[in-house]
């Protein structure tokens, strides 16, 4: 918001802050689909029964993968009807569609990350999604910053750096967590 209503214009952090109210209910499907999963990871890493934690994990993973693709194809063809539905001004519907439609095509990323914070913190690691995070905002402002002070991309690049950002967090993530449940061998099974 700084960014964009500082190197911007007015209208561009509008047309950013109107989109708010919409991107604010995916992450909270995506916080509590990571909620859930994190009840049954939590219950079977405890249990010590990895082998149920790693099927319910990618379970979980695919599920909300799956799920985050369809709430995409979703947003990007209907997000201007959504934003017009939410009485966006006409002069900034063109910007915030804009911007909702390239954070519609992240909603993925942001789902799976959020999905696997929840995990992290079910076996026990909490600081991983921590450090991602505080990795992601950085990176975040900085690419903000150079999409629309450098490269002049508006409020498409504040978008994109979000994306970028997300995006690599999650892949980072992703990695991460496959690294770890792969050390877990079932108690059973020694």
């Amino acid at each position: 918001s700084i960014v964009v209503g500082r190197y911007v214009s007015e209208s561009a952090l509008a047309a950013v802050g109107a989109s708010y109210s919409l991107t604010n209910v995916f992450i909270c499907i995506a916080i509590g689909g990571g909620v859930g999963a994190s009840v049954i990871t939590g219950r079977y890493f405890g249990a010590r029964n990895y082998k149920q934690m790693k099927l319910s994990s990618y379970t979980a993973l695919l599920s909300f993968l799956i799920i985050s693709i369809a709430l995409a194809a979703l947003g990007l063809l209907v997000g201007k009807d959504i934003m017009r539905l939410l009485n966006t001004p006409e002069n900034i519907l063109d910007m915030a569609t804009q911007y909702l439609s390239i954070y519609f095509m992240g909603l993925p990323f942001l789902f799976m990350y959020n999905v696997l914070s929840a995990m992290f913190n079910a076996i026990g690691r909490s600081r991983i999604p921590l450090y991602l995070l505080i990795f992601s905002s950085l990176l975040n402002i900085v690419l903000d910053l150079y999409t629309v002070r450098v490269l002049n991309m508006g409020v498409a690049g504040v978008a994109w750096a979000t994306f970028i950002a997300q995006g690599l967090s999650c892949i980072i993530s992703f990695l991460l967590f496959l690294r770890i449940i792969s050390t877990c061998t079932d108690e059973r099974t020694k």
